[in-house]
C-alpha cells in the first residue's frame, strides 16, 4: 500500500465508535430539553437530524449534531410560481408561534437546561458546548415549507422542505429529506466511494485550514462538491482505489469550475437550489482553489 492509500484509508472513517455515542446522546439530550419544557405543551414538536451526522459524512474529532426542531402546528408557503387563479388565497395560520417567537422559547428551553453551555448569539442555531460526555450541537427552530408549482401536466403540486427564521430577519429554506435521499441513492451507485471521498476531502480541508493554506469552507460545501462529481469517477479497483478516486473527482472538480466551466450549473446535493446562485456562503473560485491545494497536499500525481 502506497503512503498516500495509508492516509486515505484512515481519512475515509468516518466518527469513531465513542463519538458517535457521544453524537447521539447530543441528541437525546437536545430532545429531552424540548420534551419537558411546558412553554411548548400545547404545540406538536417533531424533530429532523441533518447535515453530516444525519448524512454519514462526518469524520473524526470534526463530529457536531445538526438538529431541526420542527414547529408542526403550520406550514409556510411560496406560491409565486402559480397563476393568480390557482394562488393559495389566505394567510399562515400562526399556532402558537411565528418564527421569531419560537426561537425566542426555545432560546428560553435550551438555557433552562444547558445554561451557560447555550449560546444564542448566532444567526440560525441554537449551539450547545460539548463537553466530555457530549458533541457539540446545533439546535435549530424550524417550520416546514411548501414551494408550490406546475408539475410536467400543469397541475398544482408543491415540493416540501424546511424554512428557518434567522435573527437578521431573513428566511432560509432547506430540502434535508431530498438531500438525504440523494445522497443515499448516490453513496449505493458508486459502490459507498462516495461518502468516503466526502469524508476525505473534509479531513484534507480541515488539514490545509491548520497550516494556514485555506480560509475554512462550510463542511456542506465538500459534501457538494463530490455530490456533483458524475458517478464515473468513484469506484476505481486495482491496487489503489481510494488514490484513483480521489484524483479523478479533484480533476473534475478542478477543470469544472474554471471560468466558464458546466459547475456555474451545479446543484446541492437536494437537487433542487443552485450550488453558485444568489445568496451562497461560496464561489466557483473557491472550489477551484480548494480542488488544486488538496491535490498538491496529497501529493497527487507523483
Amino acid at each position: 500500500m502506497t503512503r498516500t492509500e495509508e492516509k486515505l484509508t484512515r481519512y475515509k472513517a468516518r466518527s469513531s465508535d465513542t463519538e458517535q455515542d457521544k453524537q447521539d446522546r447530543a441528541e437525546r439530550m437536545v430532545r429531552r430539553a424540548v420534551d419537558s419544557w411546558t412553554g411548548f405543551k400545547d404545540i406538536s414538536i417533531t424533530y429532523l437530524p441533518k447535515g453530516s451526522y444525519k448524512n454519514n459524512t462526518n469524520v473524526r474529532a470534526d463530529s457536531d449534531v445538526d438538529i431541526s426542531v420542527i414547529h408542526e402546528g403550520f406550514h409556510y408557503y411560496d406560491d409565486s410560481a402559480l397563476h393568480e387563479r390557482d394562488k393559495i388565497h389566505g394567510s399562515v395560520s400562526i399556532d402558537h408561534f411565528d418564527g421569531r417567537t419560537f426561537r425566542a422559547e426555545l432560546e428560553r428551553a435550551m438555557k433552562a437546561s444547558y445554561g451557560t453551555d447555550c449560546d444564542t448569539s448566532g444567526t440560525t442555531a441554537i449551539e450547545i458546548a460539548e463537553n466530555s460526555g457530549r458533541v457539540k450541537a446545533d439546535v435549530v427552530p424550524t417550520f416546514r415549507h411548501r414551494h408550490y408549482h406546475y408539475d410536467l401536466l400543469g397541475k398544482v403540486t408543491y415540493r416540501e422542505g424546511t424554512t428557518t427564521w434567522r435573527t437578521t430577519g431573513e428566511w432560509v429554506i432547506n430540502y434535508p429529506v431530498q438531500q438525504y435521499e440523494n445522497g443515499v441513492a448516490k453513496n449505493n451507485r458508486t459502490g459507498r466511494r462516495y461518502k468516503k471521498m466526502v469524508r476525505i476531502l473534509k479531513r484534507v480541508e480541515n488539514d490545509l485550514v491548520a497550516s494556514g493554506e485555506l480560509e475554512a469552507l462550510p463542511s456542506y460545501f465538500m459534501e457538494c462538491l463530490v455530490y456533483c462529481t458524475p458517478d464515473g469517477h468513484f469506484n476505481h479497483s486495482g491496487s489503489t482505489p481510494l488514490t484513483d478516486d480521489i484524483t479523478s473527482v479533484l480533476t473534475y472538480i478542478w477543470n469544472q469550475t474554471k471560468p466558464g466551466g458546466s459547475a456555474k450549473d451545479w446543484h446541492e446535493p437536494n437537487g433542487i437550489k443552485q450550488l453558485f446562485g444568489p445568496g451562497q456562503k461560496w464561489t466557483m473560485e473557491q472550489a477551484h482553489d480548494l480542488a488544486l491545494k488538496a491535490w498538491r497536499n496529497l501529493e497527487l500525481g507523483k
